[in-house]
């Protein structure tokens, strides 16, 4: 009997020293994605009196769209063939094929976030949407068609918002002004002409459409309460 109280009385004490031990572990949490959000406006000045070169009577911007998205993501690159979405959104305005894309890229992880604004009905006014990024996904790209035109239209790609491990307060940027590669056309009411093949996207530096990126001016501003990251 005595020993099997002996037995008994270590078995007790190691399970107390295990339980002790056990508490005593600490399980670390998961890490968070931070997340922020971002009201981004484009302001247009698309007008006669500075680009008279040929300028369109009907001036105006198509939906604007984009997404948030890895650090040099190669979509909507300079160099790079134009996606079918990229050639409908650049030559019609069109949105719903390069939404499905973006959506695509999403679901495969090299984006978080995208978005449809609105248009703008004349050469001259403002565009805002709102837009999240993370920590994996902390750069954007929005581009909206400048309208009439072969295939040119206006945005800016690959700016990330994460500057020394911080989520930036609010910054400015000019617009770029970008050619698809897929229409040939030298003038905003040229007649379809279709590229084929098509050729590599570039910035257009054209004096009927500015300088390479003056016609519209990009503003972010942190609408969260996210700043510093994990």
């Amino acid at each position: 009997m005595k020993n099997l109280q002996t037995v008994l009385c270590v078995f007790v004490c190691t399970l107390l020293f295990r339980c002790d031990t056990t508490n005593d572990i600490q399980i670390p949490e998961p890490p968070l994605n931070l997340k922020a959000t971002y009201k981004v406006t484009f302001e247009f000045n698309w007008n006669e009196q500075d680009y008279p070169i040929d300028y369109p009577s009907n001036a105006h911007f198509s939906k604007l769209i984009g997404w948030s998205h890895t650090p040099l993501n190669n979509f909507f690159k300079i160099g790079t063939i134009a996606s079918t979405g990229i050639k409908n959104m650049a030559e019609l305005g069109a949105t719903v094929v390069l939404d499905e894309e973006l959506a695509s890229k999403i679901e495969a992880d090299e984006g978080f976030d995208r978005v449809i604004g609105s248009g703008l009905s004349s050469g001259i006014g403002e565009i805002s949407v709102e837009l999240q990024v993370n920590e994996e996904h902390p750069s954007i790209s929005l581009v909206t068609m400048l309208a009439p035109s072969p295939d040119w239209y206006v945005g800016i790609v690959d700016l990330n918002l994460i500057e020394n491990g911080v989520f930036i307060e609010e910054k400015t940027i000019y617009a770029q002004t970008y050619d698809a590669g897929t229409d040939s056309g030298q003038q905003f009411t040229s007649n379809n002409a279709p590229t084929t093949p098509k050729i590599p996207i570039t910035i257009i530096n054209n004096p009927s459409i500015g300088n390479g990126g003056t016609i519209a001016t990009v503003s972010f501003k942190n609408n969260s309460n996210i700043h510093l990251l994990g």
